[in-house]
């Protein structure tokens, strides 16, 4: 799959989508901290941009993208947007928002995450979520140990990861969007990540996922000779993929999209329906909506 000619502006990127069921703690907000660290160790990169939930991170007209440096480490920006906001007992009480980033207005990040932590329980119960994003040179393989990890130390209750849109921060470009209509291997979070309706649904097939027991329990096994493969996962989950071998490989790009197409139609019962974003005309969005179909 070729990349986009979008500059600085807009790319292609691999991402992680994590739907997590903890009641956060400050021992958990530690754990959320080492996560992101062995998320950098595995890309190999740092954050450099913050834009958080506090007052001070706002889009203004001297900062437009609502991103500015971080001094003194990103460690510090975590702990001073999640310390105290969790209590040690678990209750409905705590919530924090956090971007980190290493985009500027001359280059498209090569590494990025939005944190939305919330122990507000009342629609659902995955109600926090980590999105992450990274250079397309990061193997599948480490995804897959990073995804593995995760697990063993938060309750994701749903994940996935796949090929992203990004789009910088300090150039918007909804065209970029919008491209998604011709792109069917490309998900983004505008249209399939930023809302989530309930538990027991999932946005769309993706190359790497994570499945609960709630969305196990209505799905039959998968087709034989399919490209599906279904592995155990601690805590009763099971991890999807339709990649090759141990290295876990994109097969060519036709082979891909057969695998997904029928991966889309193992999945059918859980799969939820989207509702069209503001980028969209509806045409358009029909496109995509019918991109494995």
């Amino acid at each position: 799959m070729t990349d986009l000619d979008g500059s600085a502006r807009y790319g292609i990127r691999k991402g992680i989508i994590l739907y997590l069921a903890d009641w956060f703690t400050p021992e958990k907000i530690e754990a959320v901290e080492d996560i992101l660290s062995q998320f950098l160790d595995m890309t190999g990169e740092t954050f450099t941009k913050k834009r958080s939930g506090l007052l001070d991170a706002y889009p203004s007209r001297g900062c437009p993208s609502g991103f500015r440096n971080i001094r003194g480490g990103w460690q510090k920006i975590f702990r001073r947007e999640f310390d105290g906001q969790f209590q040690p007992v678990p209750s409905q009480d705590g919530s924090g928002v956090l971007s980190l980033s290493n985009c500027d207005s001359e280059h498209l990040q090569t590494v990025h995450c939005f944190l939305a932590l919330s122990n507000f329980k009342h629609w659902v119960r995955a109600s926090s979520k980590i999105y992450l994003q990274f250079s397309r040179c990061v193997p599948w393989r480490d995804v897959w140990d990073f995804l593995v990890y995760v697990n063993q130390i938060l309750d994701v209750q749903y994940a996935s990861a796949g090929h992203e849109i990004a789009t910088n921060p300090f150039h918007f470009h909804p065209q970029a969007i919008r491209m998604l209509r011709d792109l069917p291997l490309v998900n983004s979070y505008d249209t399939e990540w930023y809302f989530r309706r309930d538990d027991h649904t999932i946005q769309c097939p993706n190359l790497i996922q994570i499945l609960s027991e709630e969305h196990l329990s209505p799905l039959p096994p998968p087709p034989k000779d399919s490209g599906i493969t279904v592995l155990p996962m601690f805590g009763g989950k099971q991890t999807v993929h339709v990649l090759d071998g141990t290295a876990l490989e994109e097969p060519p790009e036709e082979e891909l999209l057969a695998r997904l197409r029928a991966l889309d139609t193992w999945s059918r019962p859980i799969l939820a329906q989207l509702e069209k974003p503001m980028y969209f005309k509806p045409e358009a969005w029909e496109i995509r909506c019918r991109r494995f179909r």
